[in-house]
Order: C-alpha cells, then structure tokens, then sequence
C-alpha cells in the first residue's frame, strides 16, 4: 500500500508544481533547439529514483526467471529485457543532456522500439499467452513427475513432484546432466534416445518402500520442427500394480477353492453312488438282526445268537470304518497344518498296532527297515496312508500275505516310500483308475468301499507330495504302492 501512495504522490506532483515548485523550479526555450529546458527539483529526482529502482527491480525478477524456464519462455523474457531497457536508456540520454541530437527527446521515439519488439514476441512467441502459463501452473500442482531435458541431455525444467521424486533442491538441478541426478540413467541413456516415444515401467525404493512407476518420454519439436529436446513423465502407479497383485492372488484363491468344490463334487458323486450303498447294506444288516432277534429270542440258540451279535458287530465296525474315513476326508480338505519332521518309525509301530488282528487272522509277514529317513509331513495324516497301503497289501496279497516296507532318496529333496505285497497284481487301464474317485481294488472280493486310496492321494497332495502305484501284472509279484514326501 505504502510503494503505491509514493507512486500517486510522484504522479500528483507535476500537476501541483506551481503549490510547491518542487517537481521543477523553472524553465525555458532553448534558442538552439527550440526544446524547453528544465531546471528539476528535489522531488522530479526522488521520483527517478524510486522509478528507476522499480524498473530495476522489475529487470532482476525477470533475470531470476529466465534462469528457472524452459528455452520457450527465455525467448520471451529476452525480448521482453530487451524492450524494457530501450525506454530508460532513452530518457536518460534526454535528462543528462547527452543526447547525440540536441533537443531532441529519445523517450517517445524509444517506446515506439518497445512497441516494435513486443508485437514481434507476441507474433512469434506467443507473449502474455495465457495457456502457456495456465499449462506452466498445471504443471506444478499435478502430482505426476515431469522433467524437460535439451538435446544436451541436460535438465531444462522439471515440476516440484520430479524434484521430490529426485529428492533433490532444484538450484543443483537445472542444468545439470540427467545421468548425474536421476536414478534410472541407463534407461535415459539407451532405449529413450533412439525413439521418438518411450513407454517402460521402472522401480524405485522410495523410503525405504519399492514404488512402481509408468515412464514415459516424447520428442519436443519447436515451430520450424527442429528437435528441441525431450519431455520425461513419471506416473506412479505403485497402487495399480499393488491393486492387481492382490486381484492376481484373488483369483488364485478362488482358481483352488473352484477346484477343490470341484474334487468335492466328485467325492460326493462317487459317495453317492459307491459308499451310500455300503453303508445301506450295513445298517440294513444291523436292522435286519436287531429285529430277528427281537421276533425269535425265544426260540434262538445261544449259538444262534453269538452269529447274529457277530453280524451286528461287523455291521456296525464297517459303519464305523466308513464313517471314519469320510470324517478324514473332511479333515483333509478344511484343515491347513503346517508340515513338520515326522518319526516314521514311530507312526508304522502304530499302524502295525491298530492292524494286529487283521494279521494275526491273515498270517501276513512284513518285513520292515530298522532306519527311516526323516521326511515333512503330518504324522497323524500319514499314519492314515500307511494304514490304508498296508491293509490292501494284507486283503490283496497272496495266501499268506508277504508284505515289504522301504524308502529310496529322490534327487537329495524327497524321498520315496513303498510298500510291496505278493498278489497278483494290476493292469495298466487299472492302475489309471485306481486313485481316482472311490475305486475298488477288485470289485470281485471287495471288502472295503474304495475311500482309502482317494483319502491317501488328498493326505499327501496336501502335503506338498504325490502317490503312485507300479505293477507288471504277473501274478505273485503283486504291486508296489508308494508315496513322496519332501526331505527334513
């Protein structure tokens, strides 16, 4: 407020020079020149002075943004310098009396240049066009990295979000060669040069944290389409990419829950059609009993009876079996553990326990390792695979059952375990069906429902391993039935 009252006041003052006779205390005609010659006052230098030291003040800002702006706007402010020198010099010549012209007054005669050179920079350049500067604004309040290179390779110009990415002050900047301050010079350097238009993704470690960035360069071409340098756009795009990584993992989620639905629907069809029909006949069998004995006590034998309790016993024992394995099964599929050192030493001993009976009544002879490797797993899961291979090796092996235990190292990561029996063995189309759905081993002499294989094949698939079966088909050679787990 104070700069503009001193101004209204130098402006008032010629006007109220006969008040004061500060402004110019007088005048007269030169008889030379015919020109009116002036004696100022104090206050007309008071006045230059603070219009100079405006001016100048003016000239000095303008400097400081010359040395801030693209090659586009130095022309400008070169004209612009220019034309605001030419009406000082003028006016000087004429207060100093030194002119080259006696009398003659260069002050109007210097604004018709001024006026000259603007119109020039308003016909070439574009000067005091509103869109370049409205562009230079959205420049620096968008959060997108924006840095213009010449054909130098040096920094021409770059917005306040590339010098945060560059984590740099911008005096060290401008000027300065690209491969000196950005990080990704080798992309600068390379591929960026040899196209008019760049698109890549690079990454950065931003504090400390990885960011993704779309980098994308382009030509400048100035009017007369000379190559003026190249304009470089960093988007981050850090979320995006984290967005669709999680998307990606969605999906890869929702890939294995739709095959493991689908490996349920297969369970449940075979359910329906193998195991339903088991456990019908079975509980058929206890019902059956239960009312024979509730109708004819009175007329049974002990004898009688001990049969019909067996029937029910084994009945309901299958039931059980069943039952069981469907559970496992469930336990299988919903259960995540995480797989740890297992003592299978340990987990046969049980298995041979819990199947005591079983051979005892075949007679079966197995021969078992003294020393097991030490594999990943779940002992509880794969106690429930070699109770299954053992006891198909004793329903299908020959009369006696001789069964063989063993493990084999695979590569120095797994290990294979297998067990041999001495039936008579499996055929090709067989042994592609065996693991899969619930099949049965001989539909002929079946005694168990065909869960076992299927429940044994989820355990160590879910355990990061696989099961298979090898057979010639010779009878008395049997098959030998294995599965491989990953090494401690």
């Amino acid at each position: 407020m104070l700069f503009y009252s001193i101004a209204t006041l130098f402006i008032l003052s010629p006007f109220t020079n006969n008040l004061h006779f500060l402004h110019w205390k007088s005048y007269s005609i030169n008889p030379l020149t015919n020109a009116t010659d002036y004696v100022y006052g104090p206050l007309f230098w008071a006045m230059m002075l603070f219009l100079y030291a405006a001016l100048l003040w003016g000239i000095v800002n303008i400097l400081v943004l010359y040395s801030r702006l693209s090659v586009y706007y130095k022309h400008q402010i070169i004209i612009l310098l220019i034309a605001s020198f030419l009406p000082l010099i003028g006016n000087l010549i004429y207060i100093f009396h030194i002119n080259p012209i006696p009398g003659f007054d260069w002050t109007p005669f210097s604004f018709l240049f001024t006026g000259i050179l603007i119109t020039i920079g308003i016909s070439q350049y574009r000067m005091f066009d509103l869109v370049p500067f409205a562009r230079n604004k959205l420049i620096d309040i968008i959060p997108d990295a924006i840095m213009i290179i010449d054909n130098s390779h040096r920094i021409a110009d770059l917005n306040p979000a590339m010098r945060k990415l560059i984590a740099s002050d911008e005096k060290e900047l401008i000027g300065r060669k690209v491969e000196e301050v950005f990080p990704a010079s080798e992309l600068l350097e390379g591929e960026i040069r040899k196209k008019d238009v760049y698109h890549n993704e690079v990454i950065r470690n931003v504090n400390g944290c990885k960011h993704f960035y779309d980098l994308q360069s382009t030509t400048l071409y100035d009017q007369n389409k000379q190559h003026t340098g190249r304009l470089i756009l960093m988007k981050d795009i850090t979320h995006h990419i984290e967005v669709e990584e999680k998307i990606r993992e969605t999906n890869v989620r929702l890939l294995e829950e739709i095959q493991e639905k689908e490996k349920l629907i297969v369970d449940l069809d075979a359910f329906s059609h193998t195991v339903a029909h088991d456990l019908k006949n079975m509980l058929g069998a206890i019902v059956s009993a239960s009312s024979l004995i509730k109708s004819c006590i009175d007329d049974m034998s002990k004898e009688d009876l001990l049969e019909i309790n067996d029937l029910i016993n084994e009945s309901a024992t299958k039931t059980m079996h069943i039952t069981r394995e469907l559970l496992t099964i469930a336990s299988v599929r919903q259960q995540d553990v995480k797989p740890v050192g297992i003592n299978m030493q340990r987990s046969i001993s049980e298995v041979l326990k819990r199947l005591n009976d079983m051979i005892q009544e075949k007679k079966a002879k197995i021969a078992i390792p003294e020393v097991w490797p030490e594999v990943l797993g779940y002992e509880a899961w794969v106690e429930e695979v070699w109770l299954n291979y053992i006891s198909n090796a004793i329903k299908y092996g020959g009369t006696p059952p001789v069964i063989e235990l063993g493990s084999e190292m695979l590569d120095g990561q797994k290990v294979k375990f297998w067990i041999k029996d001495n039936g008579k063995g499996l055929s090709d189309d067989d042994r592609a069906l065996l693991f899969n759905k619930f099949t049965r081993l001989d539909t002929l002499r079946a005694e168990g429902n065909g869960l076992g294989l299927s429940i044994a094949k989820r355990i160590i698939e879910k355990l990061h391993g696989e099961v298979g079966v090898d057979s010639n088909n010779i009878p008395g050679e049997g098959c030998t039935f294995y599965f491989i787990l990953p090494k401690v």
